[in-house]
């Protein structure tokens, strides 16, 4: 009986055994099914993705090119913006805006410090833009900033102005170059201009101007490191032939003589940086702005009373020791004179310390303050703490007070910088 039993549970061991190997075998072929699905949806999302890339590349394809597809007159406009040299290299890149590099309008010639490759590779790249530029379009602007030849500087001058331009910048960024400037008479007869720069800054020697300028059509003039040559003996006169001249910028100036007489009509702006000491005799009725920056070297007058001005600024540099100061609130002093018509009158901080030493100083010789009749705004740039450290408001305010006894009290504010 005991033997029959063991059998019975041989037997259903046996069984059992024959299930797990079943249920064992159904395990292996849904891990069989379940990676056969896995490597089917590898393959679909394969195909999903290469669908994708393709679609893609169509609309790729078809996506419109937005450059190639404004019209030339935008095209035109906007690489006149640039440099010429980056102009014609971004015309290269498309066959159809070949012809927009000779059609240029502003030519804005730049290079890098000389070297005789590049000297070579500029005249060549100069040369082929004045060639092949089609003369039928005008050219508006010349403007050079370079280190290139005396004598490419001078054949980019003579086209532009026989081109009639009508807005010419140039700096002469050489200390080596010394341009001979044929082209420089042509320059100050032009009768296109309307804008002229000229900056001689790290040329050896200055440039020399005409006696006269006569440019009929100027509005705005700026001339840095430049020599005015004498009309007379004792007295430079420039500007009296530029009849409708509104701006003038003179910065670090010379002259052969010992007056440089501003005589124009028309001028309402004068901006004048530094130059050589000398007598300022101002013949400029409908002047509007007058700035002058630099040392107390200049002495100002004028012929008329300057009815129409309206801003003023007086920017003064300190000298290296304080005894250089004494008399120079008297000139400062007397430029208010003549400008006493201002309605808004700015002064910085200099100018207020060099007016404070001699009313501090009792030996001093003080000149009487003008009337400003006029004046609506007073405004005093005192810099930031570190630099007026000396110079307290109060003090500031005593000054103030001084160049307005004689006048009604305006708005009166002290600018501080950060």
């Amino acid at each position: 009986m005991i033997s029959e039993r063991k059998r019975n549970i041989r037997e259903v061991d046996a069984e059992n055994e024959d299930n797990g190997d079943r249920i064992g075998k159904r395990k292996r072929n849904i891990r069989e099914v379940d990676a056969e699905n896995e490597h089917n949806g590898d393959r679909i999302s394969e195909r999903k993705k290469n669908i994708a890339r393709e679609v893609d590349g169509e609309n790729e394809d078809h996506r419109p090119d937005r450059i190639s597809a404004l019209p030339d007159s935008l095209l035109f406009h906007m690489i006149n913006f640039m440099d010429t040299k980056s102009a014609v290299q971004t015309c290269v890149l498309s066959k159809r805006w070949n012809d927009l590099s000779k059609c240029l309008t502003n030519l804005t010639f730049n290079s890098d410090l000389p070297s005789e490759s590049l000297d070579r590779s500029f005249k060549k790249f100069e040369s082929w833009v004045l060639s092949s530029r089609d003369d039928s379009y005008p050219l508006l602007n010349l403007t050079i900033e370079s280190w290139i030849d005396a004598d490419v500087q001078d054949r980019v001058i003579k086209y532009a102005l026989l081109h009639n331009v009508q807005k010419l910048k140039m700096n002469i960024n050489s200390t080596t170059y010394r341009p001979n400037f044929k082209s420089l008479p042509l320059i100050f007869r032009s009768q296109s201009l309307t804008s002229l720069e000229l900056s001689n800054k790290l040329s050896p020697s200055r440039l020399k101007l005409p006696k006269s300028l006569c440019l009929p059509a100027l509005k705005s003039l700026h001339l840095a490191y430049v020599t005015f040559t004498a009309s007379d003996k004792d007295r430079v006169e420039p500007f009296s032939n530029c009849h409708v001249l509104n701006t003038l910028v003179l910065r670090n100036f010379s002259l052969s003589a010992q007056v440089l007489s501003i005589s124009n009509s028309t001028l309402s702006s004068l901006t004048i940086f530094e130059g050589q000491a000398c007598s300022i005799v101002l013949s400029t009725p409908n002047l509007s702005s007058f700035s002058i920056t630099g040392s107390v070297g200049h002495q100002l007058s004028s012929t008329s009373d300057l009815s129409f001005l309206g801003e003023v600024n007086i920017n003064i540099y300190m000298p290296w020791s304080e005894t250089s100061l004494d008399g120079k609130s008297s000139i400062i002093i007397k430029w208010l004179g003549v400008l006493a018509n201002v309605k808004i009158l700015t002064i910085g901080l200099c100018a207020i310390q060099t007016i404070l030493h001699d009313l501090l100083n009792p030996t001093s010789i003080r000149t009487q303050p003008p009337k400003f009749v006029r004046l609506e705004s007073l405004k005093v740039k005192v810099g930031n703490p570190l630099s007026t450290k000396n110079t307290s408001d109060e003090k500031v305010t005593r000054a103030v007070e001084y160049l307005l006894q004689n006048s009604p009290m305006p708005r009166f504010d002290i600018i501080r910088s950060a």
